[in-house]
């Protein structure tokens, strides 16, 4: 499909509802859909999709400036219709070749009442869905001269024309309770894209859907050289464990070579060939893909639940720090050099035995288990797959003038 999304303002605004239309867009965009962003100002941030600032939509356009005005008095004027007729052939064209506009707030809130009831006006001809993340309606810091009339009165006026979305049951719940006559509304998470928010880097933007981390129920980092005392057939000793109990785990494993050592190499070797076909999607040694750099361990650790860290020996032990400070939730094996970090933080673990008591210790902290609801319940795939592919089928039927 030919989408284009509208908003007030776009990126680099920073807020939430211009990242979540940043997300969108490309979400859409990688599953086929040709997408054209539509705001009053912002740039193109080079996510792949079509970008079109039309200043007649920006908060500083001057008849935009006189009708705002003149609305903030409790009164409207010839300017009103004027603008709002201007909106309407202003967009006229950017919309010709469009299958749906997505309008993100623009028809509950009052930021722009002449775009508003513009958008009203092509709705007849533009199939249109009101994609809603605030009413003013129903929010106390707003107080509108009058609410019951003309235009005001089009922030809770649903249009016949308009298919409506809420990103939560909170706000469905008060769309349903404000707009007249009261539409049929369809809840829709806002997507967020891992990519952008962390600002990964490109192998790992293209990485992500291979890695299915909204499917896993635990993403384990061991961030180390192939070197036996690095104990890397120990993890995956409990990767495999954790599959065998029905679960879905994901191993990430640095996995350098270490160039010093014909041993290093050997065992290597044998981790790859021994390897069971049953850990082929959940155990990845990472720079066989790409080499881990700096850029990459940050991605890495902002990825990962949980780092898995079972080496022999150690002199210091920087990966436990580092797991400290991005907040991660730390399986390590008990040697000196990890003790000084240690505490409820860390769960040292020798061998399977202790496999029950550690996951039940992950699964009591907290943030592992924010972290993974967050991953998995707001991946833009899963939502895509559940949510978008239902609903954009449902609204193909013709528009009714």
């Amino acid at each position: 499909m030919k989408i284009a999304l509208l908003h007030y303002t776009a990126w680099p605004e920073f807020g939430g509802v211009e990242n979540v239309v940043r997300d969108q867009a490309i979400t859409l965009i990688r599953h086929d859909h040709e997408v054209l962003v539509i705001s009053g100002g912002g740039e193109d941030p080079g996510d792949g999709y079509a970008f079109a600032a039309l200043p007649e939509l920006a908060y500083d356009y001057p008849l935009h400036a006189e009708v705002r005005k003149v609305l903030e008095t409790g009164q409207y004027d010839q300017n009103f219709n004027k603008y709002r007729g201007l909106l309407v052939e202003v967009l006229k064209p950017a919309l010709a070749e469009i299958d749906l506009l997505i309008v993100h707030n623009v028809f509950t809130m009052h930021h722009n009442l002449a775009l508003t009831a513009a958008l009203h006006d092509l709705s007849t001809t533009v199939r249109m869905v009101a994609w809603t993340h605030d009413l003013t309606a129903a929010n106390t810091d707003y107080a509108l001269p009058n609410p019951g009339k003309m235009p005001w009165s089009l922030v809770s006026t649903a249009s016949p024309n308009v298919t409506y979305v809420a990103v939560s049951d909170v706000r469905r719940d008060e769309m349903e309770k404000h707009l007249k006559p009261t539409p049929s509304v369809t809840v829709i998470p806002d997507v967020i894209d891992q990519g952008r928010l962390f600002n990964l880097t490109p192998e790992m933007r293209e990485s992500l859907e291979a890695l299915a981390l909204e499917e896993r129920d635990y993403v384990f980092l061991t961030p180390a050289r192939i070197m036996l005392r690095k104990n890397i057939d120990f993890a995956i000793e409990i990767a495999k464990a954790i599959k065998e109990k029905g679960r879905n785990p994901l191993l990430l494993i640095t996995g350098a070579p270490e160039a010093h050592s014909n041993a290093a190499a050997e065992y290597g070797k044998f981790l790859r060939a021994s390897l069971p076909e049953i850990l082929f999607r959940h155990v990845v040694f990472v720079n066989d893909h790409f080499p881990v750099k700096e850029e990459m361990m940050r991605d890495l650790y902002a990825l990962a639940d949980c780092l898995l860290f079972p080496s022999r020996r150690e002199s210091f032990g920087l990966p436990i720090i580092e797991a400290a400070l991005h907040r991660l939730p730390i399986w390590c094996s008990n040697v000196p050099a990890f003790r000084s970090i240690q505490g409820e933080g860390a769960f040292q673990i020798e061998n399977l035995t202790q496999l029950d008591d550690a996951i039940a210790w992950l699964e009591a902290q907290p943030n592992f288990r924010l972290h993974r609801r967050a991953r998995q319940a707001y991946d833009m795939r899963r939502i895509y797959r559940e949510h978008y592919v239902p609903f954009l089928t449902s609204i193909t039927s013709p528009i009714q003038p």
